[in-house]
This record gives structure tokens, sequence and C-alpha cells, in this order.
């Protein structure tokens, strides 16, 4: 019965550590993931900026000709 407790006490420590473990990855990918947001929002907001300037006309000469 003791050594059945022991294992059933190393098991618990190694499910511990891995649950320690994959905490840590959690955290570690939703802070990437609120960067990865934010620049999201800029590149959208970058992108609205260029879509409302006027279109390039590859036609029309530069305005020293």
């Amino acid at each position: 019965m003791q050594k059945r407790m022991e294992d059933i006490e190393i098991k618990y420590i190694y499910l511990q550590k891995t649950v320690d473990d994959l905490n840590a990855v959690v955290i570690e990918q939703q802070k990437e993931i609120r960067e990865l947001r934010a620049t999201l929002v800029l590149l959208g907001k970058k992108l609205q900026d260029l879509s409302s300037m006027e279109p390039f006309d590859p036609d029309e000469k530069p305005p020293h000709y």
C-alpha cells in the first residue's frame, strides 16, 4: 500500500509540473496574441489610409515635366 501511495504522489508531482509548464506556455502565447492583434490593428489602419489616397496613374507625368 505504501509503494502505491508513493507512486501516486510521484505521478501527481509530474502532473503538477506539466500543468505549470503548460500554463507558462499559455501565458506566453496570450502575450503574443495581444501583440499580434495590436499589429493587425495598426496594419489595418495603414491599409485604410493607403486606400483613401488617390490612385496612382502610371501614365501621369511627374510635376517637373
